[in-house]
C-alpha cells in the first residue's frame, strides 16, 4: 500500500503507474490468500500439510510479484 501511495505522490508515467498498480493490487490479493492458507493449515490437522506447502508457494509468488514492481518502479524513477 505504501508503494501505491509513493507512485502516486511523484506522479509517475500513466503506462508504469498503471502497470506498478495492478501488479501490487495482485500482490495484495497474494499475500492475502498465503496468509488465509497458512492459517487453515493451523485449524485443519488432516490437511496442515498440503495447506503449508500451498501457502509457502503463494507466498514466494507474492514475493516475487513485489519484487518485479520494485523494479518497475525503480527502473522508472531513474
Amino acid at each position: 500500500m505504501m508503494i501505491i501511495s509513493i507512485v502516486k505522490l511523484i506522479h509517475m508515467g500513466g503506462t508504469m503507474s498503471r502497470l506498478v498498480d495492478k501488479i501490487l493490487a495482485f500482490d495484495n490479493v497474494v499475500f492475502l490468500l498465503s496468509a488465509i492458507l497458512s492459517y487453515a493449515s493451523m485449524r485443519y490437522e488432516r490437511r496442515a500439510v498440503h495447506l503449508e506447502n500451498m501457502a509457502d508457494t503463494v507466498f514466494i509468488v507474492g514475493l516475487i510479484c513485489m519484487t518485479v514492481a520494485s523494479l518497475v518502479l525503480s527502473l522508472e524513477i531513474f
